[in-house]
């Protein structure tokens, strides 16, 4: 599915929607609680994250421009998996439950909203394929071409710490890591939480090649 199409379908969501601005740390929704609405970010980055047994935190996914919230929205009595922090300020839209069910009946709508499901399941396929890959380079590689394809330029505006929950590895293998690629200059790294992709076809080469 393209990106005009995928715009296309939002707008149509958009409008059965209420708009809102978070600060950054504040909660869309918190793990355990009922699911009620739908969440299309416009504009920000979102955290999808748990705690374990001991209070670490894992992180899920993080979400930008674009990406919405929706599990558990078509069965009765579901809970969010996880909680739902703003890692900036954000600017969402929300479909209430009752707003969405009505919607669907409108063919225009109804079919949006199989689209941009199937993308999402597109998406899950995707981040379960690059989290089953067992070499560290390999994964980092996957998942900076997986976070670059979803942005509107050649960057990747996120912490170390973010990156490496992302890919289920250690802060200090992700930066090891880090530092081997922008050496072979394939990455440039610009600051503190921030880096550029220089050669997408390498880093497509390494993760391809696992």
């Amino acid at each position: 599915m393209g990106m005009r199409t995928d715009k296309n379908a939002l707008i149509s969501l958009m409008g059965h929607s209420i708009h809102e601005t978070l600060k950054k740390t504040s909660y869309l929704f918190r793990e355990g609680e009922p699911v009620e609405s739908i969440f299309i970010i416009k504009k920000g980055r979102i955290k999808l994250c748990r705690f374990d047994s001991l209070g670490r935190e894992q992180i899920v996914t993080i979400l930008t421009d674009g990406d919405m919230i929706w599990e558990g929205m078509l069965l009765d009595g579901s809970i969010y998996p996880y909680s739902a922090v703003c890692i900036t300020s954000a600017s969402i839209y929300r479909i209430r439950r009752d707003d969405f069910v009505k919607m669907v009946n409108d063919p225009d709508a109804a079919m949006s909203t199989i689209m941009l499901l199937s993308k999402k399941l597109h998406d899950a396929n995707e981040r379960n394929m690059l989290l089953s890959t067992k070499d560290p380079m390999a994964r980092l590689a996957g998942f900076l071409m997986y976070r670059v394809d979803r942005s509107e330029d050649d960057d990747v505006v996120l912490k170390l710490d973010d990156i490496a929950a992302s890919v289920s590895l250690r802060a200090e293998t992700v930066s090891r890591k880090l530092r081997e690629m922008e050496k072979m200059g394939f990455i440039e790294r610009l600051g503190h939480a921030r880096l550029r992709v220089l050669d997408r076809d390498a880093l497509r080469d390494i993760y391809v090649s696992q």
